[in-house]
């Protein structure tokens, strides 16, 4: 079973990352992603797909890696950090750009929300809390 590690996750600057992702060479869909994973918060492949009527080829979750190493690009430094984080915290010992802006959620008692664990039927991702803006007012 995959319990949560416990290592601390590095935390970004809203505001770094705003910028980043305004300097970023970002497609439509990929702005497009960003917006509503940080907006609604907590999201899987096929919720990603369905909300913004995506195509299954190429799968959403790559679309973000994408848009990830794009903004990672304009935060060398951020990326380079939150990279050895992510493969701290994969099973594989594998880093994952999504990783930059979000994470594998977990259930209450720490065990990793996907098909592997019998806990999901997706694996299952929350966005960083510092980066959620689904409770702000416009």
């Amino acid at each position: 079973m995959n319990i949560a590690k416990p290592n601390v996750r590095p935390t970004l600057n809203p505001n770094e990352i705003d910028q980043a992702i305004s300097q970023a060479d970002l497609s439509e869909i990929e702005s497009e992603i960003l917006e509503y994973i940080r907006y609604i918060g907590v999201f899987n492949e096929l919720s990603l797909k369905k909300a913004l009527s995506m195509p299954s080829k190429p799968p959403a979750l790559y679309r973000l890696c994408k848009a990830c190493e794009k903004i990672g690009d304009q935060l060398p430094d951020q990326f380079k950090t939150m990279m050895a984080w992510s493969e701290e915290q994969s099973d594989d010992n594998i880093a994952w750009q999504g990783n930059l802006v979000c994470a594998i959620a977990y259930t209450c008692d720490g065990t990793k929300l996907q098909p592997e664990n019998a806990t999901s039927l997706y694996h299952t991702f929350a966005v960083h809390q510092e980066l959620f803006n689904g409770l702000e007012a416009d």
